[in-house]
């Protein structure tokens, strides 16, 4: 918490000790440390004059808390990493109609906890990295130096940054003089949701046609209740295959209001064009069929033609306008071929991100056997590649990457993956002191893989001896990720103790982590109808342990409501909030965004389905 001169911290988000603590627990306390320093100005030397532009300070130290972390740690490489982390995270949430705009009306206290969520945070972010950009920097920089020195001590309202952002783009001349920022961050700021970009070439005249529209996952346009015409103003970049990818400034806007716009510059008919360089637009784009089948060859030909955190966008971007109908699966898919070839983590998230969806539909389907041979094919390599066991080599996206591949290669089936999961969780059960200093042989940074596998394969031994470890270690991080282990069993009986443990304070699973418990539960497949049906069961005790617990309930009720796609667990979803609607409390918007994506599942396994399971079967 950023108090003013005592930040304080809980001890996950401080504590680091090397050798006991992963890596992704060294980039989160950078970050977390990064986003805390970051309030000192925006919130507390500068602080929003109300609630509904509580984004100035959650989306500032947000954005900025990566700027830090680059300047301090670069080996990190958090600044590739924010498009995953940020931007393409927050679009699943802004696509939904439920989502709210950034600045939100705030009239009553209950309001105020349900605004801190990833729009104020990430959405937050990535439109001002978006506004880094269209004014450059340098421009960017100095606009809030003037800001922050004009409102010290002082409260501040968005039109007063959108003042100094404008007064210094037009000085710099990096914003033309008809335009303002208020004019333009408006149409980001106050209404929900994001564009998705379509641009159609003409391969003759080498010119493109440009047209934007809302994006909402399963495409639910004509059942909106909101009816609204939403449209924004779009900074549009793009960089032919091959060339740089450096220049992120705007020389193209499309405005509020505009039908369609044309862009001439692309490139010969035979080369693939990309919009949105280095995505620092907070929008989608889509393409005509022809340059989609460009691009998918130009990856399998050259990926390195094609900017890193690009190739991370066109994953994201083909596999989610395929899940809302804007795409076929057949293209979408099609750009996923090159993967065994790729080995950079960004792209390979983004990837895995999309394709996890399929994954979740299809798990508990006679498709899924396709589906586990397909991706087997991709990950194979680069598990190959990296291996089980760590290198000296490795840098620190390579020990990201592998935990992906790991995860990925033993949940998919990989022999040799869960072989290595159980020797090496069976070396630390055989040792003597499995508690001392050097006791663990595991690796610090595949623990939750190793644990979750050797978990879910063993049974009461496994599960008693991971509780024991929990109980007597005294490293914050290392019994976070043995809580969430234990909720990979397989044993009903042991996920039905582990549930109870979660609701009963002398168990040793603390309040704040009841996330773990519960939601480690209902993300196994075993065990999430089981967690369900804890939840309904033991309602008034939940509300009483968790009720106030400002992100750990909403967190819980996220994970136990996820991932439905047949109307009967559609039905119970609904039959939940009806009977509970005046106690939902800070879950309300949660539960309210589950039965919406519930739905979407629904319509979308009715509609693609079997054309991916055909598609699936052509190539294995």
């Amino acid at each position: 918490m950023e108090n003013w001169g005592l930040i304080v911290y809980r001890e996950t988000a401080l504590l680091f000790k090397e050798g006991v603590s992963a890596k992704s627990n060294k980039e989160r306390i950078a970050i977390v440390v990064s986003h805390e320093l970051a309030h000192q100005w925006f919130g507390n030397l500068v602080t929003p004059s109300w609630w509904t532009d509580l984004w100035l300070n959650e989306g500032f130290a947000s954005y900025v808390q990566y700027l830090g972390v680059e300047a301090i740690q670069p080996e990190l490489k958090l600044l590739e990493q924010f498009v995953i982390m940020d931007l393409q995270n927050v679009f699943s949430i802004d696509a939904l109609e439920s989502s709210h705009p950034i600045s939100i009306p705030v009239k009553h206290p209950d309001e105020i906890n349900e605004i801190f969520d990833s729009i104020s945070y990430k959405k937050g972010a990535s439109i001002i990295r978006m506004m880094d950009k269209f004014l450059t920097t340098e421009t960017f920089r100095q606009a809030l130096t003037n800001y922050l020195t004009d409102l010290q001590f002082d409260a501040a309202e968005q039109d007063d940054l959108w003042q100094h952002l404008t007064a210094q783009g037009h000085k710099d001349g990096r914003l033309a003089l008809d335009m303002e920022v208020k004019t333009i961050m408006d149409t980001w700021t106050l209404q929900m949701g994001f564009p998705v970009v379509t641009v159609r070439r003409n391969y003759q005249k080498k010119t493109a046609m440009i047209t934007q529209e809302r994006f909402l996952i399963g495409k639910l346009e004509e059942k909106a209740t909101d009816t609204k015409e939403h449209s924004w103003w779009i900074p549009l970049t793009f960089a032919a295959a091959g060339s740089s990818f450096d220049d992120t400034y705007s020389e193209n806007w499309m405005k509020e209001g505009e039908q369609t716009k044309d862009i001439s510059g692309m490139p010969d008919s035979r080369t693939a064009v990309v919009f949105n360089v280095q995505q620092t637009g907070h929008y989608r784009v889509n393409y005509d069929k022809e340059n989609w089948i460009l691009l998918s060859q130009q990856l399998l030909k050259d990926h390195l033609a094609i900017h890193v955190i690009n190739r991370a966008q066109i994953m994201d971007d083909a596999l989610n306008l395929a899940k809302s109908d804007l795409l076929d699966y057949e293209t979408a898919l099609g750009v996923t071929g090159y993967l065994s070839n790729e080995v950079e983590y960004v792209p390979w998230d983004s990837a895995l991100t999309g394709l996890s969806y399929i994954n979740k539909m299809f798990t508990r389907t006679p498709a899924y056997g396709d589906f586990k041979r397909y991706m087997l094919k991709l990950i194979d390599p680069i598990y190959t590649k990296l291996g089980f066991n760590a290198r000296p080599e490795d840098t620190h996206l390579d020990i990201k990457l592998r935990k992906k591949a790991v995860s990925w290669a033993c949940s998919l089936g990989n022999k040799d993956c869960l072989n290595k999961a159980k020797e090496n969780f069976g070396v630390w059960m055989g040792m003597v002191e499995p508690d001392s200093e050097k006791g663990n042989p595991v690796d610090v940074n595949l623990k939750y893989e190793t644990y979750c596998n050797a978990i879910a394969d063993g049974n009461e031994e496994e599960w008693d001896f991971a509780w024991e470890r929990y109980q007597n270690s005294k490293v914050a991080s290392e019994k976070s990720t043995i809580l969430d282990a234990l909720g990979c069993t397989k044993e009903v009986w042991l996920l039905n103790r582990y549930l109870n443990m979660s609701l009963t304070p002398s168990s040793g699973v603390r309040q704040q982590d009841g996330d773990k418990g519960v939601g480690g539960v209902a993300q196994n497949l075993v065990g999430r109808y089981l967690a369900f049906d804890f939840i309904k069961l033991k309602w008034k005790k939940v509300t009483e342990v968790y009720g106030k617990a400002t992100f750990a309930f909403p967190e819980i009720m996220k994970k136990v409501m996820a991932d439905r796609n047949t109307n009967l667990e559609l039905e119970n979803l609904k039959a939940f909030e009806a009977s509970h609607s005046s106690e939902l409390g800070p879950t309300e918007r949660v539960v309210k965004q589950a039965i919406e994506v519930g739905e979407a599942n629904v319509m979308w396994m009715e509609k693609n389905y079997q054309n991916i399971w055909k598609w699936l079967k052509l190539q294995n």
